[in-house]
């Protein structure tokens, strides 16, 4: 009996610990240059945009054929980006201490952008709001179209990094909630109609949060959970409480960085961790990947990307 209790310890801890392996998606075209820094995307219908932070007038986009004929495919041939135009105003002019863009959010035409900027060693957020054509692609922000967003707390560089939406509302999610950092955390809710913003709170997760799926029917999302050691004197980590209640795996165990997938619920008007294991990715023995971009990939996984280090990657991540 005791032995039957061993192993079947073990075979638990085996399977809590599994860590899943990326597949690559190659890409060619300008996106990928490092300088591009793509920092966000998100579904509009079948077609997958991703929002560089650097202001350039494009956003670059390829479509949901084009990634499954790339993955069921063992000869696969880089998917060329292609860039639609991005009529927005001159942000550097218009937002002192403009540091780019941070997250796109698509809702039915509507399109909804985080940007950040530190001005006199203050950061702040904004969130601008605009429309994309059907046919053209195009997508307009009209000047008017902006509203300046007061961060939880001061980190240098560290703003909103992901945008929802969420009963009618787009959700801005702040990437540094942990523990030693705010005692009561909470995220922003914009609300397009008055634009009055509000506050909903939430739990403490360690390390950052650098983007978000989009809700679905279960008031369920996804988000990216990075820890580069690097960060580690600007986000004072604490216990790392999702590591206590899964153990790690193979390779997040020889090392400090994390890269991991965890699953929120929004719930009596607050956000909660959901019992869904995190998905945790094996890491790159090189170096970290800073991954910044996340959607769903229908019912199969996750397609994830990273801004420009160690280089722009698009990934699959496919289900436990």
């Amino acid at each position: 009996m005791i032995r039957f209790l061993s192993v079947s310890l073990f075979s638990i801890t085996f399977i809590l610990s599994k860590e899943v392996s990326i597949k690559s998606i190659e890409l060619s075209g300008p996106i990928t240059d490092r300088k591009q820094e793509i920092s966000g995307m998100d579904w509009y219908n079948d077609n997958l945009f991703f929002l560089p932070e650097n202001q350039g007038g494009f956003l670059f986009m390829i479509t949901k054929s084009e990634i499954q004929n790339n993955l069921q495919k063992d000869d696969q041939k880089p998917i060329v980006a292609r860039q639609t135009k991005f009529s927005t105003p001159d942000y550097s002019k218009l937002i002192p201490g403009f540091d780019g863009f941070e997250a796109i959010c698509f809702s039915n035409e509507n399109v909804y952008i985080s940007i950040e900027s530190e001005h006199n060693d203050i950061m702040s957020g904004h969130i601008a709001w605009g429309t994309i054509d059907k046919k053209t692609f195009e997508i307009t922000i009209p000047p008017k179209n902006i509203k300046k967003v007061k961060t939880p707390i001061q980190i240098s560089n560290m703003s909103f990094e992901s945008i929802l939406m969420h009963n009618d509302h787009a959700l801005m999610l702040y990437e540094a909630n942990g523990a030693n950092l705010q005692r009561g955390a909470y995220h922003i809710l914009f609300s397009p109609k008055d634009q009055n913003i509000s506050r909903i709170r939430s739990v403490n997760i360690e390390y950052r949060i650098t983007d978000a799926t989009k809700v679905d029917e279960n008031n369920k999302f996804w988000s990216i959970n990075y820890f580069w050691p690097g960060d580690k004197k600007a986000l004072e980590p604490s216990r790392d409480l999702i590591f206590e209640n899964t153990p790690k795996g193979d390779s997040h165990q020889s090392s400090n960085i994390v890269e991991r997938l965890i699953e929120f619920e929004i719930k009596n008007k607050r956000i909660i961790l959901t019992k869904s294991e995190p998905i945790q990715l094996v890491l790159n023995e090189d170096s970290p990947r800073n991954w910044e971009s996340i959607v769903r990939f229908d019912n199969k996984g996750f397609l994830i990307a990273t801004d420009k280090h160690p280089r722009m990657i698009l990934s699959f991540v496919p289900f436990n």
